[in-house]
């Protein structure tokens, strides 16, 4: 346990490092540009703890990765140096704290609630308290700190390992394989009312030659409308082509996709007179989804829709 100077000292340290860590939780990363976004975001389902070595991975993806495990290292090693408790009643605290923490962030929308982020943060402060535990007393000299970071590369180099193979494990086994590519003109609409063209014709768009290979929506469709198709969880991926063509000079929709009642895209297009935009290609994860809503939205006075989606395919989960 630390005593007299060292404690103080320790203790400010700490101080000082729990209010940059709120500072990067709540205000770093440009955090508020999101506080106006109308929804909770969230994830309640774990996805496997991302802790993997770097090698074959986009550095900066492992690197924040990394960052949430290795950022909550000092406090299982300070804490109960500070305040002996037992392992149990350590992690039950930092377990409720962190859940605590990422709530906040959630609901002021300065972040988002991810269960993934609590396992790999808890895992972070569990080595660390495992590291110092390792080491015997007197804990507070130079040579016992330096054995307590050496064990605690150690622990999380072994850690990271072993986390990675579990992963590639468990990935292997619940792999989910792509079926056949079904066009979305194929499935019975549950809701609304839509026309879809499979005689296909090229046209342009963006000043490019589009030539649809399955399906086109008909310009024919209200310039708002909405349908929506039964998925009962049948399809992996949803995606799809969409741009106003070019011999609409003057034009302004929105496209927004709605998975189970959740907004899961929401793009705008324009065509102001000699400026042309580029077909923009959209695909999307729908795995267990039981419905798909699409909207679409002229912003002016056209009575047929402005924008044209095409290809718009689902792929089956092989059976």
């Amino acid at each position: 346990m630390l005593k007299g100077r060292a404690r103080t000292v320790t203790i400010i340290l700490l101080t000082a490092y729990t209010v940059l860590m709120l500072y990067f939780l709540y205000i770093g990363f440009n955090r508020a540009s999101d506080i106006h976004d109308g929804g909770y975001r969230y994830n309640l389902i774990p996805d496997g703890i991302p802790l993997y070595l770097p090698i074959g991975h986009n550095l900066k993806i492992w690197f924040f990765n990394f960052a949430n495990f290795a950022a909550f290292l000092p406090y299982g090693i300070l804490v109960p140096q500070l305040f002996p408790c037992r392992f149990l009643r350590f992690i039950s605290i930092f377990l409720v704290s962190i859940v605590l923490l990422e709530t906040v962030q959630m609901v002021t929308h300065l972040g988002s609630f991810d269960i993934d982020d609590v396992l790999i943060n808890t895992l972070g402060a569990a080595i660390g308290f495992l590291a110092q535990q390792l080491v015997r007393p007197p804990k507070d000299s130079v040579k016992g700190l330096s054995k307590i970071v050496f064990i605690t590369i150690l622990l999380s180099i072994g850690t990271t390992v072993t986390i990675q193979g579990v992963n590639h494990l468990f990935a292997q086994a619940t792999k989910i394989e792509a079926g056949k590519e079904i066009g979305l003109h194929e499935l019975r609409l549950k809701s609304g009312s839509v026309a879809w063209e499979t005689g296909l014709t090229g046209f342009e768009a963006g000043r490019k030659e589009v030539e649809p290979q399955m399906n086109v929506l008909s310009r024919n469709n209200s310039g708002n409308c909405t349908f929506t198709y039964q998925l009962d969880g049948k399809y992996l991926t949803f995606s799809s082509y969409s741009a106003i063509p070019d011999d609409i000079f003057h034009g302004e929709s929105t496209v927004i996709i709605t998975v189970d009642g959740v907004e899961a895209s929401r793009s705008t297009y324009i065509a102001d007179g000699k400026e042309r935009e580029v077909p923009a290609y959209s695909e999307m994860d729908i795995q267990g989804a039981q419905e798909l809503t699409i909207s679409i939205m002229n912003e002016d006075q056209n009575p047929n829709i402005n924008v044209l989606m095409w290809d718009a395919i689902l792929t089956e989960i092989k059976k």
